[in-house]
């Protein structure tokens, strides 16, 4: 995929996993990352299916607010690209007023009823005229997959796509030139816009690290070089740092024990004229994201109380460790004050005196194994219809602390 004259930064799918992952669970600087990482491509993509930038960048917010809402049903993170390419086609195809493609030979109900990556990669490839080099770019993966995934998707689309590879050669090339012609990426103040625009709709918490401190960030990319300047890179790296192989890391370290989530908040500044390698963060051997909130300097935030170990590594490899005891973590869970019985239903009322009950993820779950919600959560109450066989009732707080309530019917 061409973007003005050059290719996307290949991203690093793992690291991609993690902020999937990290933003199901209503981290809002995980989601600024993720959308920071992939809103370039996304732009690309609506400018080539619209053939404008203007309408392509009105429907970007719609696109990510729908991400935002519908995250947490993804089922496997690995499956994130087709899946936000495929919200991308679907509001596409809704402002277009599309009900079918247009190739007679095929219908849109067979493409889309195949699997998630191989329908929205053969959408891409037969219907909307993407090579398969510029649906790599776009979906993070080597080019062969793509075709392996195109060979798969003639053959189980075979009797309804006969005679379509002409015309989709045809498409592909009309519209390479006006792909790189016509796409720009995001500004700064774009890109802010949108995520206000998306964290507002959904009614979440905005991101706290700046949006030019995310846009910075280079640990979500692979970058691609030739094996030539790999050589000339590492060679005049090893000449000029090899004075410094031995420099040891010095850092500080402060604590807001009332973060702005209520959470303790640890702020680790490096003191080095070396380029920090990684700043690693465990407790209890649990790996902890870390953040970097300027030059050198690096935010943690455990969600547990416990000893706390951070390693800073320069790139040197050389590295300091050092722990620190976490106790102003809310370790209790809501607590339950009273509860009501009405004329069809029950009432709760719970509280908990340190982060604050999470009323959106209550839910019970009955003796047959199925799952229910509140009628209506909040201050004044959880509310459930009255059960007719026997519940466990789950009440957590921001952090997962939970009340585990049993509702026994005889």
């Amino acid at each position: 995929m061409k973007k003005a004259g050059r290719t996307f930064d290949r991203l690093d799918q793992s690291y991609l996993n993690g902020l999937v992952t990290r933003a199901k669970q209503g981290n809002s600087n995980a989601f600024a990352e993720l959308f920071a990482s992939v809103a370039d491509r996304q732009l690309c993509y609506l400018t080539h299916l619209f053939g404008s930038r203007e309408e392509a960048i009105e429907v970007l917010p719609e696109v990510f607010t729908a991400v935002h809402r519908s995250l947490p049903s993804l089922a496997k993170a690995d499956l994130f690209m087709p899946w936000i390419c495929r919200i991308s086609a679907l509001k596409y195809m809704g402002k277009a007023g599309m009900r079918s493609v247009g190739n007679s030979d095929y219908t849109l109900s067979q493409i889309l009823n195949l699997p998630l990556a191989e329908s929205q990669i053969m959408l891409m490839s037969l219907e909307q005229g993407l090579s398969d080099s510029e649906i790599a770019e776009l979906m993070n993966v080597g080019r062969r997959t793509i075709t392996r995934f195109v060979r798969m998707g003639r053959r189980h689309l075979a009797k309804h796509a006969a005679g379509s590879a002409a015309k989709t050669a045809r498409r592909a090339s009309s519209r390479k030139s006006r792909l790189a012609a016509s796409f720009s990426e995001l500004t700064t103040l774009e890109t802010s816009e949108i995520l206000d625009h998306v964290f507002s709709t959904c009614g979440s918490d905005a991101n706290t690290v700046p949006m030019d401190t995310i846009s910075s960030y280079a640990v979500y990319r692979k970058e691609r070089f030739t094996l030539q300047r790999v050589i000339i890179a590492m060679a005049l790296l090893v000449f000029m740092m090899l004075p410094l192989m031995f420099v040891l890391p010095g850092y500080t370290v402060k604590v807001d024990e009332a973060g702005e989530r209520g959470l303790p908040v640890y702020t680790v500044e490096v003191d080095s004229i070396l380029p920090v390698g990684k700043v690693l963060a465990t407790i209890k051997e649990h790996s902890l994201p870390v953040y970097e909130a300027g030059a050198k300097e690096f935010t943690v935030e455990p969600t547990r109380n416990g000893s706390l170990d951070i390693c800073v590594e320069l790139i040197n490899h050389q590295r300091v460790s050092n722990s620190y005891d976490v106790t102003a973590v809310d370790s209790e869970g809501p607590q339950l004050l009273e509860s009501k019985t009405l004329n069809d239903g029950f009432l709760l009322k719970v509280s908990d005196a340190g982060i604050g009950v999470d009323y959106r993820d209550i839910y019970a779950v009955s003796a047959s194994g199925k799952t229910y919600h509140p009628v209506s959560a909040g201050e004044d109450g959880v509310l459930f219809e009255y059960p007719k066989e026997s519940w466990d009732i789950y009440i957590p707080d921001h952090i997962g602390n939970t009340l585990h309530l049993a509702v026994k019917i005889n």
